[in-house]
C-alpha cells in the first residue's frame, strides 16, 4: 500500500510540474524584435521563427526568411535528479535534451537549454544515458509571462546608454558568452540551433540591466551607442567580439 502511495505521489509531482509549465511564455531574443514567444504544452514546446545566433555574435536583427514558428515534438519526458527531462529530435536526427524548473515566485520558468546533458546525440538510449550523467548546470535562459515583456515598455531606449554604461554592457555580454563556451568546452554539438538565439538573446539582455528599456535592444536604436562611441578603442574592440563591427 505504501509503495501505491508513493508512486502515485511521484506521478501526482511529475504532473503538477509539467502541468505549471505549460502555456505561453516570453523570452528574450537576437532576431528582428527582442522578445519570442514560446508556447509550452504536453507534447511540444513552440518557438517564434528568429534569426538563429553563432558565437561570433548573434545580435543581427536582420529578418528571417522563414518566420514560420518551429515545432519541437517532445519524444519523451524523463524525471531524475529532481528535474523534469525533455528530449526532442532536431532536424537533422540528433536528439537533444532540455528540461524546465518554475521559478519559486511562479512567474517565470527556468529553462536549461544548454545544460550538461544538452548534447547532440545519434540515438535515444545515447541521450538518455547523457540523462543519466547529467551533474546539473547553473546555465539557463527565462522564460517569462507577457507582463514583464509588456513593462519593459515603460523605460527609456537604450539609445540614450551613456558611453561607460555602453562599454560595461559590451563587457558583461562578452564575458558572459565566453564562460557560457568555456564550460561547455569548444568542439562538443553546439546546443539545439532553436535555442542559440534565445541563449545569446538572454546574455545580450542581462548585460544592459534593468534601466533601459530591453524591447530597444534591435538594431535600430543600437545603431546610436554604436556610431556614437564607436571611435572609443576600447569600446571598438568589445563591438568587434560581440560580432557588431568586422574585426580590421
Amino acid at each position: 500500500m505504501k509503495k501505491v502511495i508513493s508512486s502515485c505521489l511521484c506521478l501526482f509531482f511529475f504532473i503538477s510540474a509539467t502541468m505549471a509549465q505549460k502555456g505561453d511564455w516570453y523570452t528574450w531574443s537576437t532576431g528582428i524584435s527582442p522578445a519570442v514567444h514560446v508556447t509550452i504544452s504536453g507534447d511540444e514546446i513552440v518557438l517564434d521563427r528568429t534569426d538563429p545566433a553563432t558565437r561570433q555574435g548573434g545580435i543581427s536583427g536582420r529578418k528571417s526568411n522563414e518566420m514560420e514558428a518551429e515545432h519541437l515534438k517532445i519524444l519523451k519526458k524523463v524525471e531524475k535528479n529532481n528535474r523534469t527531462y525533455l528530449i526532442f529530435q532536431s532536424f537533422d536526427g540528433l536528439y537533444f535534451v532540455t528540461t524546465l524548473q518554475k521559478s519559486p515566485s511562479g512567474d517565470s520558468v527556468l529553462m536549461y537549454c544548454a545544460d550538461g546533458a544538452e548534447d547532440g546525440y545519434k540515438g535515444l538510449n545515447e541521450a538518455l544515458d547523457g540523462i543519466s550523467k547529467d551533474k546539473g548546470s547553473d546555465f539557463y535562459i527565462t522564460l517569462f509571462k507577457k507582463e514583464v515583456i509588456d513593462a519593459e515598455r515603460r523605460k527609456g531606449s537604450v539609445s540614450k546608454i551613456t558611453e561607460q554604461e555602453f562599454a560595461t554592457s559590451l563587457q558583461t555580454f562578452n564575458d558572459k558568452m565566453d564562460k557560457f563556451w568555456q564550460d561547455r568546452g569548444y568542439g562538443r554539438f553546439e546546443p539545439y540551433h532553436g535555442f542559440m538565439n534565445l541563449i545569446y538573446g538572454n546574455a545580450f539582455a542581462a548585460a544592459f540591466g534593468n534601466k533601459y528599456s530591453k524591447l530597444s535592444l534591435i538594431t535600430k536604436e543600437l545603431k546610436i551607442p554604436i556610431n556614437n562611441y564607436c571611435n572609443n578603442p576600447d569600446i571598438k574592440r568589445r563591438l568587434e567580439s560581440a560580432g557588431f563591427l568586422k574585426s580590421e
